[in-house]
């Protein structure tokens, strides 16, 4: 085991002098850099415009114009006036849960408006309780409200959110009847939602980076936040992957173009041995540099970004309880699920760095291979051709098939490794055999 740590000491030494390592390495920097660079600009940019609240009071005369000269309900043309002649705007409760009634077909203010005049939102839910055919939804979120004094007010902007997802998943499911789905609402997934909404509530953790958008999906400057860049970072696991390659490609073939591998192997050592410290170095290096993306990426957007909401947890349902982790913990799960590819892939051109002379050649269907493989595996999944999930790119993704969004049905996490583990061994005795066999 000494001899083969002096191998792998042996390895690094020649890896880390090189000019191209040291380029690699100041490469993930400059991308994480760049990530931040870009929200921060995004996040600018955005700030610049403007994002004042949509006043709905310029449109109200519009549309009562409309519904009186289409004969509309007479009962939301007063829905309407009242909006209007009391200056409410959409930011005001009134607003919503008019909005709410009407949508729902009660259509008639007569019997609230006492309480909308009042501003009295306990009144108001009273009322409805006691007096309108509610849906189970409604019913549970007046109840709750009241019986835990939460308002409808903008000031309570996240609890009503969390409100209305218990709500709506609990008029979901009373629709569904004995059905365990409808569409893609499963019951089992819509009681998750639930747990994890009243988890939250009676808690008061109210932000959970569970529900964190990615950078590309967000389009106001208050949802891009630190959280937002960190966890959109682990995109740049490919930029790793693909240096990693670059490694794996030239560690062997390079010593044989280049003929420094008659110096090792006039060591008493086994070619195995030899190759298998390679390969241990090459996917150690990996490693290395995805921690250096990780460890940069936190001060590189604190700086640029704030650290505001650093301690939110990620919140999240399994086995059917709610359970919580450090958001770091699980960005760092996040980035060693993607490293998977990179494991694959490096070892893919680590065996053709062990059959052929050419680095280049070894990077080269590397990295071709691994820009057209989740391609082609698409595009053979959609049309119907299930044997495709037999190929290593259809299962290097574990944390989207983790998360059942494989676009093979029962697609499981552990076929998925299984499958991996396959093609591992096959790419590995292809490499010893070369290597062992292959004449200096």
């Amino acid at each position: 085991m000494a001899r083969f740590f002096r191998l792998v000491k042996n390895e690094y030494i020649k890896v880390f002098k090189k000019l191209s390592t040291k380029i690699m390495i100041v490469l993930i920097i400059i991308c994480a850099l760049g990530l931040s660079g870009i929200a921060l600009f995004a996040k600018h940019n955005m700030e610049s415009n403007n994002y004042s609240s949509y006043d709905a009071t310029g449109d109200y005369q519009e549309t009562i114009d409309w519904l009186k000269n289409t004969n509309g309900d007479p009962n939301e043309i007063a829905m309407w006036q009242y909006l209007m002649d009391n200056d409410i705007d959409s930011d005001d409760w009134r607003y919503d849960v008019l909005s709410a009634v009407f949508a729902n077909g009660t259509g008639d203010m007569s019997g609230i408006k006492k309480y909308l005049d009042d501003n009295d939102w306990r009144g108001f839910c009273q009322y409805r309780l006691d007096n309108d055919i509610l849906t189970e939804g409604e019913k549970w979120e007046y109840q709750y409200r009241l019986d835990k004094d939460i308002s409808f007010d903008k000031s309570n902007e996240k609890k009503n959110d969390l409100i209305m997802t218990v709500a709506n998943a609990k008029n979901t499911i009373a629709t569904m009847g004995d059905a365990k789905s409808d569409g893609q609402n499963s019951r089992a997934k819509l009681e998750d939602n639930i747990k994890l909404a009243l988890y939250q509530l009676d808690n008061d953790k109210l932000d959970n980076t569970a529900n964190q958008m990615t950078l590309f999906e967000t389009d106001e400057p208050e949802q891009i936040t630190f959280w937002t860049v960190f966890l959109t970072s682990t995109s740049l696991v490919t930029v790793v992957a693909l240096l990693a390659i670059v490694i794996a490609g030239g560690i062997v073939s390079s010593e044989f173009s280049q003929g420094t591998v008659k110096f090792l192997l006039i060591n008493p050592v086994k070619r195995w041995k030899i190759l298998m410290s390679k390969y241990f170095t090459v996917i150690t290096v990996g490693y290395i540099m995805l921690c250096i993306l990780f460890v940069v990426m936190i001060p590189i957007t604190g700086l640029m970004l704030g650290f505001d909401g650093f301690s939110t947890p990620y919140i999240y349902v399994s086995g059917g309880d709610v359970k919580e982790m450090p958001t770091l913990l699980y960005a760092a799960e996040q980035y060693l699920m993607k490293s998977v590819e990179m494991v694959v892939m490096s070892t893919l051109a680590f065996a053709i760095s062990s059959l052929v002379r050419s680095t280049a050649l070894a990077i080269g269907v590397s990295v071709f291979t691994m820009c057209i493989g989740s391609t082609v595996t698409q595009l053979l999944g959609q049309l119907g051709q299930d044997w495709a999930r037999f190929l290593v790119f259809a299962n290097t993704d574990l944390a989207s098939i983790s998360k059942g969004y494989s676009i093979f049905a029962q697609h499981s996490l552990t076929f998925a490794v299984g499958v991996l583990i396959a093609h591992m061994v096959v790419f590995l005795l292809t490499a010893w055999d070369g290597f062992t066999k292959r004449s200096v």
